[in-house]
């Protein structure tokens, strides 16, 4: 679920390399051993030659995106080096200790500074983009602060906030990037009203089902200054189509 109602946790860096990045760089290591490991067959996996090269990639690609979230900017040089120094067995330029020592050092000098300057620059790219967008023709200001606009209404009973709810949507950024979507995985999501971001909610709270709705939803009633998607204080722009209301969820 994308839409966890956790905005006023502060990320932990820490936390997020082991949970994120470190399983990343594991299967790279493996795939690297593997290719060099002649014993191993890796050609016949799927019948393509160059699969291991192929998911090397492809994975090194998925390490510098998730990377990107919570590092203003690395040497990758350097960060190659490191995976090649454990792969091929080479002395350590590092010891545990001081590879321990300034991570810790990044994480409370330079990650802190790196969020503060993008919260900024999502705070005054989102204030212009909502300013503009609110001229364009059927978008509504909700006394909240969320804008919507309605792509296809519909008649009926509205969801209260202890409701569950199904839905069919597509979360953007104000960059035209996707984060998320029920469409791309093939089926509705189900979650109650109240456990989502607090635009979100308001803005399920005004449809009925059948109906579809654009939503723009302020950095302060998305995730604020967590770790949400396009950083602190992000603008987030979904189209949300209302399936069904369920019935409240038993505590």
């Amino acid at each position: 679920m994308i839409f966890p109602n956790d905005r006023d946790s502060a990320p932990k860096l820490k936390g997020y390399f082991m949970k994120h990045i470190i399983p990343t760089i594991i299967s790279v290591i493996f795939l690297v051993s593997c290719a060099k490991d002649k014993s191993i067959d890796t050609t016949q996996i799927d019948g393509s030659e160059n699969l291991i090269d192929s998911v090397s990639y492809a994975l090194g690609l998925d390490i510098a995106s998730r990377l990107e979230l919570e590092y203003e900017k690395l040497n990758y040089k350097m960060l190659n080096k490191g995976i090649e120094d454990h792969v091929v067995g080479n002395e350590f330029s590092l010891t545990d200790a001081e590879r321990e020592l300034v991570i810790k050092r990044y994480s409370s000098e330079i990650v802190p500074k790196y969020r503060m300057e993008l919260e900024k620059k999502n705070m005054r790219e989102g204030r212009i983009f909502l300013e503009e967008n609110l001229k364009n023709t059927g978008v509504i200001k909700h006394r909240s602060g969320v804008q919507y606009k309605i792509i296809k209404d519909a008649v009926g009973g509205k969801p209260k906030p202890s409701d569950l709810v199904r839905i069919h949507y597509v979360g953007k950024l104000i960059d035209g990037t996707t984060f998320d979507s029920s469409y791309s995985r093939g089926e509705p999501s189900v979650f109650p009203v109240n456990r989502v971001v607090p635009g979100f909610s308001q803005g399920i709270q005004l449809m009925s089902p059948g109906a579809k709705y654009q939503l723009f939803i302020p950095g302060p009633l998305g995730y604020g200054q967590g770790d949400g998607p396009g950083g602190p204080m992000a603008v987030m722009i979904f189209q949300v189509e209302l399936l069904e209301i369920l019935s409240a969820p038993k505590e």
